[in-house]
């Protein structure tokens, strides 16, 4: 395939220079072209129209009847120069039929409008015949509103599932497999002979986590670790990230940590660094009679000896991320080769 996924600019171009395409099946008639108008009048132009390199229109041949019905004198376009006169008649129908393949979820469109009906929006502008609308909304008044624990619970897997133990799925420049961590021969699958510069996990707490048979399924929690440390694909001058949170047992903290941080030790990893994840202030009250956990810690390995960075510039400094108790978190500064957040 080498037609390019993705346009390479917007252009904007006079009206003028547009030439509607004489054999266009697609029809405007003008209540339809009103629509177009007051939705860009809501809105704002938000789909460019799609051209030959000599102004002919491949798509957008609404639009462009709307922004002269709104006394507008340019529009933005995407120039489609790598299309045959083939594929540019093709493509006029598959723009319009492919979006009629499309059904809708009619109980979380009818969420929709009525949270727009409270906000007081203009439903004629969002291109609902009145007649359906009409229905849509009357027939909401019979139907059991779905609740936020109904809408976020987690399906049953299916009988025949999707993906599979050892399926590779390719995700743009990124793969990823289903599979064991701690199995070499997956791990290998998944790299491909290549070999990672930086490895960032965050597995279990030791058995902290409600796996259902959480001992049966972990095992040996130093021996899981091991097996995926030993089978970790890296590059001898690798990082190795390892995001772990506190476990509390018999009323106090457990250092769960400290035999396969040993190990690695004796494996040949550096105890390079050791970080702390601050996700906010403590929360009082009775979380089990101390404090609601706010922070993980983050331990920091590498083989090849190297002088820490106490402070790294970063060009994200100052700036408000997400998350964090107030839903923020602001960069303070790369500290040991990572980047740290503070909640605000």
């Amino acid at each position: 395939m080498n037609a390019p996924l993705l346009p390479g600019r917007i252009e904007h171009w006079p009206l003028v220079r547009l030439k509607p395409y004489a054999r266009n099946a697609k029809t405007h008639d003008a209540d339809q072209v009103a629509k177009i108008a007051a939705s860009m009048a809501e809105f704002g132009w938000t789909v460019p129209c799609l051209v030959a390199a000599d102004g002919e229109l491949i798509a957008g041949h609404g639009r462009v009847l709307a922004a002269a019905h709104l006394g507008l004198s340019e529009a933005p376009v995407i120039v489609l120069g790598h299309l045959t006169e083939a594929q540019r008649r093709a493509y006029r129908i598959a723009d319009n039929k492919l979006t009629e393949l499309g059904g809708w979820d009619e109980a979380l469109l009818l969420q929709e409008l009525q949270a727009l009906l409270a906000e007081d929006f203009d439903l004629g502008l969002i291109g609902i015949p009145e007649d359906e609308l009409d229905a849509l909304l009357a027939d909401g008044d019979d139907r059991p509103a779905i609740s936020d624990d109904a809408a976020d619970a987690i399906p049953e897997p299916p009988i025949e599932p999707i993906t599979r133990p050892g399926d590779v799925w390719q995700l743009g420049q990124h793969r990823l497999l289903c599979g064991d961590a701690t199995d070499p021969a997956a791990a290998a699958r998944l790299m491909q002979g290549e070999q990672a510069t930086l490895m960032f996990t965050s597995p279990p707490y030791a058995q902290q986590r409600d796996y259902g048979a959480a001992r049966e399924k972990l095992g040996d929690w130093d021996a899981l670790m091991q097996g995926v440390f030993a089978a970790a694909p890296v590059t001898a001058d690798a990082q190795l990230l390892i995001n772990l949170g506190l476990v509390h047992r018999s009323g106090e903290w457990q250092p769960y940590w400290e035999g396969w941080v040993e190990w690695m030790r004796t494996s040949g990893w550096r105890r390079f660094g050791w970080y702390v994840w601050d996700q906010g202030p403590g929360l009082p009250g009775d979380w089990n009679g101390r404090l609601a956990p706010s922070h993980e810690f983050i331990f920091h390995f590498n083989r090849t000896p190297r002088k820490p960075h106490k402070t790294v510039p970063s060009k994200h400094a100052g700036e408000v991320l997400g998350g964090g108790e107030n839903g923020s978190a602001k960069v303070c500064h790369g500290s040991g080769g990572i980047v740290l957040l503070r909640a605000e």
